[in-house]
C-alpha cells in the first residue's frame, strides 16, 4: 500500500479515524530532511511487517489548523495515531526512532495517549519566550540579510535605518510558530514587531509611526562609536 497524500483537514480526519495504527508525516517540500522521511515511509509500505499500518503525508503549511491542533512545531514531524488519537510522535528525521515506535505500538494495542493539551501549553510558553528573547523582536519571512517578502524587506530597512538593536525569527522555518503567533497575538499577518514583549504591530503601523516621528525614540539602538 502506497503512502497516502492528504491535502485537507477533512481528509486527515477521515484517514486517522482508523482503529489500526496510522502514521502521518507532516512535511514541507522545501525541507530536505522531509524528502528523506518520505523515502523511508515509501520503503516501509513495501515491507510485510508493516502491512497493518496506514501511512500518509500532509504538507504542514497547507493545513495550519491540523498542524496547530496536533502540536506540530517543526518539520519533519511524524505522528502515530489510533482512533483519531495521537499515541506517539517523532520530531525530526529519525528513522531508527520511527521504526522502534511503530513496532512498539504494533505490539502494544493499549498504548497510552499523548497529552495534546500539554503540547499546546508548551507552544504558548515557547511563543512567550521567543517574544521576550530581546527587547525588540521581529517575526518575519526570511532573515534581515535575506528577507523573503517585500513587507519584511521594508520593515528591516526601517529598523536598520535607525541602527536598531533587534533580533529576528524566520517564521517560514517553523509552521507552528507561524500559525500559533497569529492566534496568540490576534494579528493575522507578517511581519510582526514586538517591543518589550508587547506587539507593536505590522508594517503599516510601523510605517505610520515612522512618518509621525514616533518610531525612532521607541527603538533600542545598537552600541556603536558612531551613535551620538
Amino acid at each position: 500500500m502506497a503512502v497516502t497524500k492528504l491535502t485537507t483537514q477533512q481528509e486527515f480526519d477521515d484517514f486517522v479515524k482508523s482503529k489500526e495504527l496510522t502514521v502521518v508525516h507532516f512535511y514541507a517540500p522545501w525541507a530536505q530532511q522531509c524528502s528523506h522521511v518520505n523515502d523511508v515511509l515509501d520503503e516501509m509500505t513495501k515491507l510485510e511487517q508493516y502491512k497493518d499500518v496506514k501511512f500518509a503525508k500532509i504538507e504542514a503549511e497547507n493545513v495550519p489548523e491540523v498542524s496547530l491542533k496536533s502540536g506540530v512545531a517543526v518539520v519533519p514531524t511524524i505522528l502515530l495515531l489510533k482512533n483519531s488519537n495521537i499515541t506517539d510522535r517523532v520530531d525530526g528525521a529519525n528513522a531508527p526512532a520511527l521504526t522502534e515506535k511503530i513496532k512498539h505500538h504494533l505490539n502494544n494495542r493499549d498504548a497510552p495517549l499523548l497529552d495534546v493539551a500539554k503540547t499546546k501549553e508548551s507552544l504558548e510558553e515557547r511563543l512567550k519566550k521567543l517574544i521576550n528573547q530581546a527587547p525588540c523582536m521581529l517575526f518575519m519571512k526570511g532573515n534581515p540579510t535575506n528577507p523573503r517578502c517585500g513587507f519584511s524587506r521594508t520593515i528591516v530597512s526601517l529598523l536598520d535605518n535607525y541602527n536598531t538593536d533587534y533580533k529576528s525569527f524566520d517564521i517560514l522555518q517553523d509552521n507552528d510558530v507561524r500559525e500559533g503567533l497569529k492566534k496568540f497575538s490576534n494579528w493575522p499577518t507578517y511581519p510582526q514587531l514586538y517591543l518589550n514583549g508587547e506587539l507593536m504591530g505590522g508594517l503599516d503601523i510601523v510605517k505610520e509611526m515612522n512618518e509621525s516621528g514616533e518610531l525612532e525614540s521607541m527603538l533600542p539602538k545598537k552600541d556603536s562609536v558612531e551613535t551620538k
